[in-house]
């Protein structure tokens, strides 16, 4: 065996010496940590904790530590010492245990003793310390690493004394000891590293240890097919390279290995997992027995991890008695409780329409002789009642709705997370009916509309504050208009003004713009050959943003989007029609059906129309409804009055532009409300000058008018009645006996 050793890499000094004196005075010698000289650690005394704890389980909806006072009543001292001792052994390397907690804890259970011990000062001090985040699970599964941790404590002391022995000769003998026993993965990886802290990795996960390995391993070297052994060789490789301590939990090594896991750093997942055979009897079993099953009584044994391609294999190749449509929503739902499940994630199962809440606590394994539950991963489920789903904040009911066996509920992260972590948190001290569900997601507020904001738009601050209010309440506003009305500019200005820069997006809408562009669908992608072509699922703008925001609740993010009625807008939105009017819902998407998707709440969509190009009247009446539509017209405010502004902050108070624009729309008339033109093409520097005036009015306005009026009157016509020199005889009086000109009359549309 290689002289070398795994380099702690964690400020846990204080753990790891009480972590194995712990080890040893318990298991090694059957004595105590508290008190050396009095033994505990006995096959006696773990029997009578057995006794009373184990075998009388406490089924009332008490936190834990009440119905473990209940249990113990009649228990022996040195039992409730073993208790106490065993709690230390738990909450020794837990992070997210403060020192406080755990040693309330481990003090209210040694004061239940007849003649009470105190905890040395030395551990004391190592709760100060810390190695690992045991997740929710370390809190939810308290009472069943208790069950194991004494069950543990009984079946080494049956062992015989020299096999006792043998496994303190070294770490991959501890490791073989200690994996001979069917304890809970936490359990079981504490005391690898407690005991051999050179040789095991500060690490529970069973899934981030695969993923480790699968990532750092050599390519030329044959692994052992000992997953612990593996990454003590390949953790003292990269020490050797590095020159210093590794955690893989740290930069530059954790971008590594979770690419290889699948999902980004510390992303936490819920799952709904229905009971389809066995009802509340199952459930029943779910939660007395700390699992969540599928039945997979025709699936083979696929390993942990495997691709979808794999699953879906195995179950054409076991189910095919089903349909096709059944078989690739089984593939879904096995690829999901495999591959996509991790440790510390949020599961979920109803009976009765009541939702039972719990933590994901380890790897997915087989159970051959239980085909009703043969496909297993341990969870830990709280002992609270179950929550009535209508009592439940938005969006779990909507999120609940969605069918399938295993459900992806991540939509809903945040509130069941906040469910679970209150009551795993506040389990040994808070009644579960004082326990009240978080609220419902609350929309991020918008800033309110500034003087400042309001001058660079040259529109009035009262208006843009009705605008942003609008926007806040619907989420979905169109700003809708003849040309040159400052729709987009608008648009860009108000989503500066609520959101950062970095979370504001930009498309422009098209004839042939589809879903597929917009949400996501497959793009042609270079090979890596870079002579082949595949096809990626790729994302749209709307599915970027949403991730985005999903993940920063309390942030807005603005989607623009231009010349919004420029494309089919029933073949751009497909199914997402429903989530813009339903924020709170969840559907299934035409590109990626085993996932759940929903429209965060503080996704705010602006879009643009021009009404030269399309009426709003012809403009499908879903989107009509989805989205509140605020004119912006060149004869009403606030638009009217935004040259004359512009010119007087520009220092032009005499300039004629202003009244040869409102002229030239009192020429178009009320018959052609919706093609009138806005200030924005006169609003330019350069216009000051006869000739400046000109060209636009000649290159800019003109062709707009004869395009508009094309078969209704001819070029001479609309010259005549449009032109600059037309528009501003309007504006001028006529010279003395000179008859102003009648303009042409238009034939009926």
């Amino acid at each position: 065996m290689s002289d070398d050793v795994i380099i702690p890499s964690r400020h846990d000094e204080l753990v790891r010496q009480v972590g194995r004196d712990l080890i040893d005075q318990g298991l090694r010698q059957g004595r105590s940590l508290f008190t050396p000289d009095r033994s505990v650690w006995n096959l006696d005394v773990a029997q009578d904790l057995r006794r009373w704890y184990n075998e009388q389980p406490d089924l009332g909806k008490d936190p834990f530590m009440v119905k473990l006072q209940r249990q113990l009543a009649s228990a022996s001292d040195e039992a409730i010492q073993l208790a106490a001792e065993l709690l230390t052994l738990q909450g020794l390397p837990l992070l997210n245990l403060t020192p406080e907690k755990l040693r309330e804890r481990v003090l209210t259970v040694l004061s239940w003793m007849r003649q009470p011990v105190a905890v040395p000062e030395r551990v004391l001090a190592a709760f100060t310390q810390g190695t690992w985040n045991g997740g929710t699970g370390a809190h939810t599964m308290l009472w069943k690493w208790l069950v194991d941790a004494v069950e543990l404590v009984c079946d080494w002391w049956v062992l015989p004394a020299e096999q006792r022995e043998q496994a303190f000769t070294g770490p991959w003998a501890w490791q073989a000891a200690i994996y001979q026993h069917k304890i809970m993965p936490s359990l079981r990886e504490e005391l690898l590293y407690l005991a051999y802290p050179t040789h095991f990795l500060p690490i529970l996960n069973m899934a981030h240890k695969k993923a480790i390995r699968a990532a750092f391993a050599e390519p030329d070297t044959a692994l052992t097919g000992d997953l612990n052994r593996d990454l003590f060789e390949i953790t003292v490789h990269i020490q050797r390279e590095a020159g210093q301590a590794v955690d893989y939990y740290q930069a530059p090594f954790i971008a590594q290995w979770r690419k290889q896991a699948d999902r980004p750093p510390g992303e936490r997942r819920a799952w709904l997992v229905r009971p389809r055979q066995g009802g509340h009897e199952l459930v029943t079993r779910w939660t007395g027995e700390s699992f969540v099953s599928l039945a997979a009584s025709h699936f083979g044994d696929v390993p942990p991890g495997a691709s979808k391609s794999e699953v879906r294999a195995t179950v054409d190749s076991g189910y095919q008695h089903l349909d096709y449509a059944q078989r690739v929503a089984l593939a879904n739902e096995y690829h999901a409780f495999l591959s996509q499940m991790d440790s510390d994630d949020v599961v979920v199962t109803l009976v009765d329409d009541h939702l039972y809440l719990g933590v994901i606590d380890g790897d997915p394994e087989y159970h051959a002789a239980d085909n009703g539950a043969r496909l297993r991963r341990p969870a830990g489920w709280l002992a609270t009642p179950p929550l009535p789903v209508e009592t439940l904040p938005a969006p779990i009911p909507a999120e609940l709705d969605q069918q399938g066996t295993v459900v992806d509920l991540t939509g809903a992260l945040e509130v069941l997370s906040a469910l679970v972590d209150t009551s795993a948190e506040s389990s040994d001290t808070v009644e579960p009916s004082e326990r009240i569900p978080p609220p419902a997601r609350v929309v991020p507020k918008l800033p309110n509309a500034t003087e400042d904001l309001a001058t660079r738009l040259y529109i009035a601050r009262p208006w843009l504050q009705d605008l942003i209010e609008l926007w806040q309440d619907r989420s979905q506003i169109i700003l809708y208009g003849p040309p040159g009305t400052g729709k987009t500019y608008l648009a860009r200005a108000l989503a500066a003004h609520v959101a950062e820069r970095d979370a504001v997006r930009l498309v422009q809408f098209h004839p042939s713009y589809a879903y597929e562009d917009f949400f996501e669908g497959f793009r042609p992608v270079e090979g890596a050959d870079g002579g082949s072509v595949a096809f990626a699922k790729t994302p749209g703008p709307l599915r970027e943003i949403a991730v985005e925001a999903r993940d920063n609740p309390k942030r807005p993010y603005v989607l623009i989007v231009d010349e919004i009625n420029r494309a089919n807008l029933a073949k751009v939105f497909g199914e997402l029609y429903f989530l813009l009017e339903y924020r709170d819902a969840t559907i299934r998407l035409q590109y990626s059906p085993s996932e759940a998707f929903n429209l965060p709440p503080n996704v705010f969509i602006i879009g643009t129309m021009n009404t030269a190009d399309r009426s709003i009247a012809l403009v499908d009446a879903a989107i009509r409804r989805r989205f509140a539509f605020v004119e912006l017209h060149p004869d009403d405010p606030p638009v009217r009055d935004v040259l004359s502004k512009w010119l007087k902050a520009n220092n032009k108070p005499g300039d004629e532009r202003a009244s040869l624009l409102a002229a030239l729309n009192e020429s178009i008339g009320e018959e052609d409300h919706d093609f009138k033109i806005g200030p924005s093409y006169l609003m330019k520097p350069n216009l000051d000058t006869e000739a400046g005036l000109d060209r636009v009015w000649r290159y800019d306005l003109m062709p707009l008018l004869e395009e508009h009026y094309y078969g209704r009157l001819t070029k001479t016509q609309i010259r005549n009645r449009f032109g600059l020199a037309a528009v501003r005889s309007r504006i001028s009086p006529p010279p003395p006996d000179v008859p102003a000109a009648e303009p042409p009359t238009l034939p009926q549309a």
